[in-house]
């Protein structure tokens, strides 16, 4: 077997768990339906792609070896993940809980802001809080804007630049040039 056959062979036994052989006790009924039409059984956790999703139902279709099943979201889970996730293409990790299934999350492919190094972040929203306690600093090079809790704010660089489409203001009780 080449290395690629024995990697694709792992993948599927790891995207769906193999049932038990029945015992003679527990052999399906002459009108059951063939294992083959059944759906894989979960052995912990598993993943799955993003076909679609309802935000507001809290529900996904997901990709799950080969066929389309229903899934509900995790009451911790955010449907912007999955809005990202179909997106990107991420997998996402699901469970079996009793009869349905479950989306706990996505899996990650790339680094995340604030936990890994990346080369580049896009931090998009309509507003961003960032809450320090005694200083928040942002720092790049030999350049640096320091905001400090007892009400003082200093910037660092070898040149500054302030440019203004309207007024600029300047207010101060004492400003002092050099």
């Amino acid at each position: 077997m080449t290395g690629q056959a024995k990697r694709a062979a792992t993948v599927r036994a790891i995207d769906v768990a193999p049932r038990p052989p029945a015992l003679a006790a527990d052999a399906p009924a002459a009108d059951a339906p063939p294992a083959s039409q059944e759906q894989p059984a979960a052995a912990g956790l598993l993943a799955a792609r993003l076909v679609a999703f309802d935000a507001q139902a809290r529900a996904a279709r997901l990709s799950l070896g080969g066929d389309e099943i229903e899934a509900a979201l995790d009451e911790a889970l955010s449907p912007a993940v999955l809005a990202t996730a179909l997106v990107r293409g991420e997998r996402l990790v699901v469970q079996r809980e009793g009869e349905g299934w479950v989306v706990l999350g996505a899996l990650r492919t790339a680094p995340t802001p604030g936990v890994d190094e990346g080369d580049e972040f896009l931090i998009k929203a309509r507003r961003v809080l960032v809450a320090a306690e005694h200083e928040f600093a942002i720092a790049s090079g030999a350049a640096s804007l320091v905001v400090r809790a007892q009400g003082l704010i200093e910037t660092l660089a070898h040149d500054i630049t302030a440019r203004a489409s309207g007024i600029h203001k300047i207010v101060g009780r004492i400003i002092r040039l050099n």
